[in-house]
């Protein structure tokens, strides 16, 4: 019935855009100049085999905040002697501004030219600048769409041009003139992403232009684009919050944090603050919900718990990350929190490029060989006629770890590890409109510790702080480790009966063995059927197909539709090691398993229609549908030993599940002025708990009607407004959601977490400032608060806090970054996290957040071709605790894990 109702809806949908699209007609500068800002798929259009603005899913173009190289000249040799250019000059045309480096004689003068941010930077090799009135040349505000012009020497043999626009970085097309010297003609690059037309010109009229590769591509100078919503969008016009983190920013925090979640605790708003280790958990959700977490579309959410999946790939392999915070109804799969949607290395416009980057790393405060981690990487990508392709391979090493105090920090998943990650792309053009491209990447961590932590602080009174004790070698059968792999194939047509396709099968798998745990020295005497020693196990797999089709009804509507399917098979015992041989001989050998969860197979069907569509140049909608069936299926299993130290495990009865509903979305903008936009969204998100709330059954429980299992269905509310206005840039949003079974945590004084269903709502306030001053300064903040209220079942009052491991407290960050001279940039930035103890007052948990402040500080400077980069952690040298870490009480109590003191980073970049 909710099928047929689905297809209903779409049909409607369908026919009822048609006598709209037929009504509106516009004309063909009106036309060409939607189908600009929007990306509309055009049939007749044809592209390069790199350059297609078509919307894909497997295609993510970069903004100009993400450094693109742009031209390169000429493949002449370098003149003998320094050529000296002894004036600067300005000349306003119809399309913009030329500014012409005037030499004495006509010379040959080698360039190139790159973009960062909305700044054009040209490099003028085997050049000086001298000029009557000093060796610099500046001009603010020059031209409509240029804030400023800048010419300096970068050295003793380069001058360096950069060309800032109020909006983006302009569009650029050097020449040769054999009378005035150098011709770098500028075209501004509009707010709203377009580009004047230029004038028309006759051949004899023209310069010559210097020989040189393709510029960036149609469609680049958009802002921003978002493709987390499944198509490409303006940010502007997304009736929803979204967070883009691009390469370049990526690079900027692996300077002083190589752990992907803590670089998305640093960079966006309503998800959880750094943790300084890999167990993320709940503890890192998006606005108090779990969020979808997806890599090329590839789902990396497991249904068996752990939270590792943000540990599956290492980001010298990621393009860009995109945040939709909240439910979308677009993606379902359990994105009840929102969705993150992580975009693997694209390949490159040019022939051949490598990328190689050197690095080190150690504690300030113990600078010995046991805190030294070393990074070393290398990528290479290419394009060969219709083939492009890249390979990123990377090795890092993490040392020992000490908090501010000196003290060693106990092993936490990062410390004593390495880690290597190979990401492997080829795509084929198979003609103008078709593209195939096959994706692969895998992922290993290992850790070899000789410390463990210390349990004996479990018998000090009060809480106390994990430390480190030296157990020696352990000689382990299956030792710690994670790895996850997964492969993509994507086809996509841009014109097939008019509407664009695209089709991916891909493949994941994970493999997880935790360290190895010794309960007796918590518990002493343990009875036989428990294992005292055991090492948590995970082996899942999936495989999943998406199908999106978008069909256009005019210039101003369209329907994007399809399908998604999943299927996981997922197995998690715990490995039972050998008490003799460990406590002789320190080997680590298995006897067998015991059932932590069972294993379990899940399949998970969607099918989807959102409708967008323009009302207006001013007013924006969209809305659609979705409809979900998830199933399960459990053999028969014993039950977790752990749920009961006095009986023996009791047998369970296993069987299969299937749950299925329909969610909404409805989502407006507004356009206030060119500058300020309003938004408002409501979405719906559904999912099953995780399938690890299996390990605590007992017997009599009911797969069919248990109410640990019964799925949840959440209503997401949300306004905001976005400003930006060249210089600055500004959001503000607010929202709340509620759902009548939430999935809510309650941490009992053992310190073990239990499951309470009930209604849950979460609310809360999100707002980000950047500020860019000049083409040297800039500077921003965000600030993230967000509480949450629970129905706890049976304990007679309405209303209680939620655990702060599904609220986070308060967060802001904060930066500033300076040019200081060219090639020469310096940033300071700051994070703060605030206090919480509404929890702990009304006794959900037994600890209170205390908050904190951080200071990172990270330079670097061009040298050569390459970078140098420093980054130091904890700047400041505070001891304090993640929050991650606070919430160990009772026996968790050896995780309450100091983080790290004041930490050095270097490393050499280049590309060649």
């Amino acid at each position: 019935m909710k099928l047929h109702l689905l297809l209903s809806c779409v049909a409607l949908l369908s026919v009822g855009m048609m006598p709209t699209a037929m009504a509106s007609p516009k004309s063909s500068e009106e036309v060409a100049k939607y189908s600009y800002q929007r990306s509309l798929p055009v049939a007749t259009k044809a592209r390069s085999p790199q350059n297609s603005s078509a919307v894909r899913l497997r295609e993510v173009k970069q903004p100009h905040k993400t450094v693109q190289s742009l031209s390169q000249a000429s493949p002449s040799a370098p003149a003998s002697a320094i050529v000296q250019v002894k004036g600067v000059r300005l000349i306003p045309t119809d399309k913009g501004l030329e500014v012409i480096l005037e030499t004495a004689a006509p010379q040959k003068l080698e360039f190139s030219t790159t973009s960062e941010d909305a700044t054009l930077i040209s490099n003028v090799a085997n050049a000086q600048l001298v000029l009557p009135e000093g060796n610099e040349f500046q001009a603010d505000n020059p031209a409509e769409g240029i804030s400023a012009i800048r010419v300096v020497n970068l050295n003793d043999n380069t001058i360096q041009v950069r060309v800032t626009g109020t909006a983006a970085a302009p569009k650029v097309e050097v020449f040769e003139s054999g009378k005035e010297g150098l011709i770098f003609s500028l075209t501004p690059t509009a707010q709203t992403g377009q580009v004047p037309a230029p004038a028309p010109q006759t051949p004899e009229a023209q310069p010559k232009p210097a020989e040189q590769p393709a510029t960036q591509a149609e469609g680049e100078e958009l802002d921003i684009v978002v493709t987390a919503s499944r198509v490409e969008e303006l940010l502007e016009n997304v009736p929803r919050s979204v967070t883009t983190i691009t390469r370049e920013q990526i690079e900027t925090q692996t300077s002083v944090t190589r752990n992907l979640p803590d670089i998305l605790g640093q960079a966006v708003p309503g998800f959880g603050p750094p943790t300084q280790n890999r167990r993320t958990g709940r503890l890192q959700t998006l606005r108090g919900r779990p969020p979808l977490i997806l890599i090329d579309g590839v789902v990396q959410n497991t249904s068996a718990g752990f939270d590792r999946q943000l540990n599956a790939i290492d980001p010298s392999a990621i393009e860009r990350i995109e945040v939709v915070r909240g439910p979308s109804a677009v993606y379902g799969q359990g994105a009840t929190g929102g969705v993150i949607n992580i975009i693997t290395r694209q390949p490159t416009d040019e022939r051949i490029q490598s990328e190689l980057v050197v690095g080190a790393r150690t504690d300030l405060g113990e600078l010995q060989g046991e805190s030294f981690g070393y990074t070393l990487k290398y990528g290479l990508a290419g394009n060969e006629g219709n083939v492009d392709y890249r390979i990123n391979t990377s090795l890092e090493t993490n040392g020992s770890w000490f908090d501010a105090e000196g003290n060693r920090i106990p092993p936490n998943d990062i410390v004593d590890t390495e880690t290597l990650n190979l990401l492997a792309k080829v795509g084929v053009d198979l003609d103008e409109q078709q593209r195939l491209e096959l994706t692969y990447d895998i992922y290993n961590d290992r850790s070899d510790s000789e410390f463990i932590s210390d349990p004996s602080i479990l018998d000090i009174p009060g809480l106390q702080t994990a430390r480190a004790l030296r157990v020696g070698e352990i000689d382990q059968e299956e030792p710690s480790r994670q790895t996850n792999q997964f492969a993509n194939l994507r086809y996509s047509h841009e014109n097939l009966l008019g509407s664009q396709v695209d089709l991916q099968l891909y493949y994941q798998d994970s493999q997880l063995n935790q360290e190895i745990q010794d309960i007796r020295t918590f518990f002493g005497d343990v009875p036989p059927f428990i294992p005292g020693i055991f090492q948590t196990n995970l082996d899942s797999s999936k495989w999943g197909a998406r199908l999106q089709i978008q069909t256009p009804f005019s210039e101003s509507a369209r329907l994007l539709w399809g399908a998604d399917y999943l299927k996981e098979d997922s197995d998690q015992p715990f490995l039972v090691i050998d008490p003799v041989a460990f406590d002789e001989r320190r080997e680590a050998n298995i006897l067998g398993t015991a059932t932590q969860v069972p294993p379990f197979e899940l399949d998970n069907l969607g099918l989807f229609a959102q409708l967008q569509w323009d009302l207006s140049e001013k007013w924006l909608f969209s809305g659609g549908l979705r409809y979900e069936t998830i199933g399960f299926e459990v053999d028969d299993f014993l039950a977790n030993p752990f749920s009961d130290f006095d009986n023996p495990p009791a047998s369970v009865t296993g069987g299969s599940n299937r749950v299925d509903d329909i969610v909404f979305n409805f989502g407006s903008v507004y356009k206030v002025t060119p500058e300020i936009s309003l938004f408002a969204n409501f979405a719906q998100g559904f999912a099953v708990p995780s399938l690890d709330y299996l390990g605590q059954a007992t017997a009599g429980f009911n797969i069919e009607d248990d109410a640990l299992l019964e799925p949840e269905k959440v209503n997401n509310y949300e306004i905001g407004v976005r400003g930006d206005w060249g210089s600055v840039q500004t959001s503000l949003a607010a929202f709340y959601n509620h759902s009548d079974l939430g999935q809510n945590l309650v941490i009992a004084p053992s310190g073990l977490t239990n499951a309470a269903r009930g209604p849950q709502r979460n609310y809360g306030v999100e707002a980000t400032l950047d500020w860019q001053p000049s083409d040297r300064w800039s500077l921003g903040s965000s600030f993230t608060w967000n509480e949450g209220e629970a129905d706890f079942p049976d304990d007679g009052i309405d209303w209680l806090a939620l655990s702060s491991l599904d609220v986070q407290p308060l967060k802001l960050t904060a930066y500033v970054e300076n040019e200081t001279l060219p090639g020469w940039r310096n940033r300071l930035q700051m994070l703060v996290v605030g206090n919480r103890d509404r929890a702990f007052d009304d006794e959900v948990e037994e600890f209170e957040l205390d908050g904190y402040t951080t200071l990172d500080f990270i330079s670097s400077v061009q040298i050569g071709q390459g970078k140098l980069e420093l980054g130091i952690e904890n700047l400041l040298d505070n001891q304090y605790l993640p929050v991650s870490s606070q919430d160990g009480t009772g026996i968790r109590e050896i995780v309450r894990e100091a983080a790290r003191g004041r930490t050095l980073s270097l490393r050499y970049r280049i590309e060649f």
